[in-house]
């Protein structure tokens, strides 16, 4: 007859006997907490109290002083450009070409235009401004104040009031100098012009001459009368402006004819 077992303590799930528990010493590098802990890197000697505003934190902490804020935006932000004083450069230049341009170009261009629309006769004259004709075989201009000098200023001389006695005197020497003493004198030619530089005239102004053109230039009546018809000007469109003659022009063409050969304005 076997002797009965005896009871056995339950195993664990993997059949060993569980160990008792054994309590092991602190490791050397990590002391307990009886023990007192070694102060941060950076921070005051043991012993001693730490200063908040001059310890730099640990690394692990997360915290930003303001120094570091400080200098973080020290990096980031960018450099202040350097200070460059203001240059003359641009000024120079734009006064160089404003000069090129309104004192060589726009003058250059303004002369052309003029010699093609007004074209300068061999004698310099110009069909846009009054000249002095004083030739008796030669259509004469109306008077003028400032002797059609072209810088004497326009207007420059006053004219006489319609009472003055001057105006008066004036007129009838005008009318005598012209040799109209016996005629109905247009008032065109015996008036000065409000510029002193006007070469036109109405017709009518230039036939009442062609008596007097026609006994120095030996040109006959008809071709003079043909001369002043070519040379009128009717008003733009018909209706824009007066009919006139530019007496320029008349003498220019009267200067082509064979008995005017040699002479000039």
């Amino acid at each position: 007859m076997t002797a009965p077992r005896k009871p056995t303590a339950p195993h664990g799930p993997s059949g060993a006997e569980p160990s008792k528990s054994k309590s092991h010493p602190a490791p050397a590098d990590h002391p307990s907490k009886d023990h007192a802990t070694e102060p941060p890197a950076g921070g005051a000697p043991e012993g001693k109290e730490v200063d908040p505003a001059t310890t730099s934190p640990s690394p692990a902490s997360g915290a930003a002083t303001g120094t570091e804020v400080t200098d973080r935006l020290r990096f980031e932000l960018a450099p202040e450009p350097p200070y460059h004083s203001p240059s003359i450069r641009g000024p120079l230049v734009f006064l160089a070409i404003l000069i090129l341009l309104a004192g060589a170009i726009y003058p250059g261009v303004v002369t052309l235009a003029a010699d093609v629309v007004s074209p300068v006769t061999p004698h310099s004259l110009s069909t846009l401004l009054g000249e002095n004709v004083s030739n008796p075989a030669l259509f004469w201009l109306r008077p003028s104040q400032i002797d059609w000098q072209t810088f004497s200023g326009a207007g420059g001389e006053t004219p006489y009031g319609p009472v003055d006695p001057a105006l008066k005197a004036t007129t009838l020497h005008y009318i005598q100098e012209y040799g109209l003493g016996n005629s109905t004198v247009p008032l065109d030619l015996v008036s000065p012009s409000a510029s002193g530089l006007d070469p036109d005239l109405y017709p009518d102004a230039a036939l009442i001459q062609v008596p007097r053109v026609a006994h120095y230039s030996n040109v006959s009546v008809s071709v003079l009368w043909g001369l002043v018809n070519d040379s009128t000007v009717a008003p733009a469109a018909g209706i824009v402006g007066p009919t006139y003659v530019n007496v320029i022009t008349l003498d220019q063409l009267l200067l082509q004819q064979p008995q005017m050969a040699g002479a000039w304005i």
